[in-house]
């Protein structure tokens, strides 16, 4: 560790302990088991990982203690209460955008006697010709970064923060507008979220504005507005997670571009964090495998490690373009084209992004049929920067395009598919009807958690007074957006199609 990091550590462990004091409770309680579950790791070299038993049981689908309709199946013992469908009016009046993305808690705190959790909800919506779509458009008090149009199109994604208290769905209203296609995002550790636009565009709006970048949206909006700043600094791509490694300050990337992307670290030039404390900016950084210029890691085997470092990307704002690298032209961001120039290792499309007890978790969700590809989750470990292929899905059945995820208190780790219906591993003229939640078992397997089972006709929701929400078979679309309460008694998750759910049952039964 140099004298930066040294420092830097120094100052997080005091001024960030009085920043993260609403979780310092629970997940010091529960620390000692994340090490116990990584430190027992005993992933078993071969292949590709397989599909496994569940230790919670089968499937079967469960009503939904708000509407009764059977939203999802779960094991036995497991319930939920869903909230915030897509055209539910808010807290706020304003109608509930859809598209139900990245999602994070970032607040617990207390209440009177009450335990309130905040979380933010990504809208991964893209464009629209009618300016009235731009989350929050009608309202000046909502943040937007962008009321201009590229190409005749404005730009209509945005974020909502939920309220949780006390075990019960008490608020939501709308905190960022005008911006493209928010995906994964992440919570920091100061109470905020980072909403990150999953693009790659040198276009430039009728206002002036470029898109692809990070924003910050706080927890409580009445009492401090998203910045609607991009965070230039940590890079304009196709953003997808953020995650951020508590003990020292600094932000893990993905990039959602295909064959032209790698795991990014953002280094904060502002070491005490803090509310857009990231705007003062900082180095971004791309991972490379040490001495293999690089490296295509698209096909690794399970159990398979790598030694790594990271390269400097000097400008983070540089346009994208295309791309001569060892696996023919692709098209890359300028972040990219910068790292793969100083041998950054190559990726599918990563995905989702969790930090737990010095260990970066982050998928590929990359599905191909020759060869065999259905998605693969990596573990790099911060300490020794080995890198390792905790999950290898080759058939859709075992891991569908791992997409969001997330690493419960316990230590579990939960990703949520966003694949095809047919594939690697299925059979000829065979399908997969729905996408799930699987849990990465620590032997590299997977098991299945819970399966969406969204599939309503128009009468069957507005019986029950959804008027606003898509009625059809939407079992297919992915679920998103998975995070643990603190305590790790609730899952939060959200099924795409536009309904958040807040799921608890006998978690010790399994990993999660």
């Amino acid at each position: 560790m140099d004298q930066a990091d040294s420092g830097r550590r120094g100052l997080l462990k005091g001024g960030a302990a009085a920043i993260a004091a609403a979780f310092a409770g629970p997940i010091g309680a529960l620390a000692t088991r994340v090490a116990e579950a990584a430190a027992a790791d005993s992933c078993a070299a071969a292949g590709a990982s397989v599909l496994l038993d569940s230790p919670y049981g089968p499937t079967a689908p469960v009503n939904d203690l708000t509407t009764g309709l059977p939203l999802v199946e779960l094991p036995a013992g497991f319930s939920y209460k869903s909230y915030g469908w897509k055209g539910d009016v808010m807290s706020d009046g304003l109608v509930t955008p859809g598209a139900h993305d990245g999602m994070g808690v970032v607040v617990q705190r207390r209440v009177g006697r009450s335990t309130e959790i905040i979380l933010v909800r990504n809208h991964e919506q893209s464009t629209s010709s009618n300016a009235a779509n731009i989350i929050g458009g009608s309202r000046a008090n909502v943040a937007k970064y962008d009321t201009g149009t590229t190409s005749g199109a404005y730009q209509i994604g945005g974020n909502t923060n939920l309220v949780w208290r006390d075990g019960e769905w008490v608020s939501s209203y709308a905190t960022l507008g005008g911006i493209y296609r928010p995906c994964a995002g992440g919570a920091s550790t100061w109470g905020s979220w980072l909403s990150n636009e999953e693009i790659r565009s040198n276009s430039v709006s009728t206002t002036g504005k470029k898109h692809g970048y990070i924003f910050e949206v706080p927890a409580d909006t009445s009492l401090n507005a998203a910045n609607t700043t991009p965070i230039v600094a940590m890079g304009r791509m196709a953003h997808e997670a953020s995650a951020i490694d508590p003990a020292t300050g600094y932000w893990y990337l993905t990039e959602d571009q295909g064959n032209a992307n790698t795991l990014y670290r953002f280094r904060p030039a502002n070491w005490a964090g803090g509310l857009n404390s990231l705007h003062a900016g900082g180095t971004l950084q791309g991972l490379r495998v040490r001495a293999v210029a690089n490296a295509d890691m698209r096909d690794p085997t399970l159990c398979q490690e790598y030694i790594c470092d990271w390269v400097d990307i000097a400008n983070p704002d540089l346009d994208g373009a295309s791309l001569s690298t060892i696996n023919g032209s692709v098209s890359a961001s300028g972040p990219y084209r910068q790292a793969y120039a100083n041998g950054a290792a190559i990726f599918g499309a990563t995905e989702g992004c969790w930090v737990a007890n010095g260990i970066v978790y982050f998928t590929d969700k990359q599905v191909t049929s020759s060869p065999a590809r259905a998605g693969r989750i990596w573990a790099l470990h911060l300490a020794s920067m080995t890198l390792k292929a905790i999950f290898v899905s080759n058939s859709l059945h075992v891991g569908n395009s791992p997409d969001n995820l997330c690493v419960s208190p316990r230590g579990g780790v939960l990703f949520c598919e966003d694949g095809s219906s047919s594939g690697p591993g299925t059979l000829p003229g065979a399908s997969i009807p729905s996408q799930h939640l699987k849990v990465v078992h620590p032997t590299g397997g997977s098991y299945l958690f819970a399966k969406n089972n969204y599939s309503f006709t128009r009468a069957q929701l507005d019986a029950v007074g959804k008027t606003g929400a898509t009625a059809g078979d939407e079992r297919d679309t992915e679920m998103a957006g998975c995070v643990f309460s603190p305590d790790g008694r609730v899952l939060f998750v959200n099924l795409y199609v536009g309904v958040t759910l807040a799921i608890t049952g006998p978690w010790t039964k399994g990993t999660l």
